[in-house]
């Protein structure tokens, strides 16, 4: 026995997933960007701005320094957060020297 089509019992649930995408991710790409921001203040550098950095190994890059954003949850220990600039990673450790040029 089974029960009329129209019995709101019976009637499936629908999510509606997609509409809200757009703004969801876009809020939660802001939020990391933020959390970013706060790490590189936190650890005394200047992300986001067009800097100099001189790793011990010697090697010197120029260019806009952002925190790696790979790792989902940047930890706060600076020597094991890691850095990039023009697609080059480094951890904090092994920089040498860093200067603001912008």
């Amino acid at each position: 026995m089974g029960m009329p089509p129209g019995d709101a019992s019976v009637r499936q649930l629908a999510f509606d997933f997609a509409a809200n995408v757009t703004d969801g991710l876009s809020l939660w790409r802001e939020q990391q960007r933020a959390a970013l921001r706060r790490l590189g203040a936190e650890l005394g550098f200047p992300v986001g701005s067009n800097c100099e950095v001189v790793l011990k190994s010697g090697m010197v890059l120029r260019g806009r320094l952002l925190l790696d954003e790979e790792d989902f949850f940047p930890v706060a220990r600076r020597d094991s957060a890691m850095l990039l600039i023009d697609k080059v990673n480094f951890s904090i450790g092994e920089i040498a020297s860093c200067v603001r040029i912008d």
